[in-house]
């Protein structure tokens, strides 16, 4: 009893990875889509970030 306990444990594992590569598989396109989408945000956060840096206390106009 207890060899056919654990051969459904293990074929259950293999229906649940399976199922799971299979959503993987199928929503492919929409998962690279959201993570492009999350990079382009990140990426626009840091290009727009008015940091001020440590020099810009000092004026070049004047010497």
């Amino acid at each position: 009893m207890k060899a056919a306990r654990c051969i459904l444990k293990a074929a259950a594992l293999v229906a649940v990875l399976g199922a799971a590569i299979c959503v993987i598989a199928a929503y492919w396109d929409k998962i690279v889509d959201a993570f492009y989408a999350i990079a382009d945000k990140v990426e626009e956060k840091k290009a727009n970030c008015f940091c001020s840096s440590e020099y810009d206390d000092y004026d070049d106009g004047e010497l």
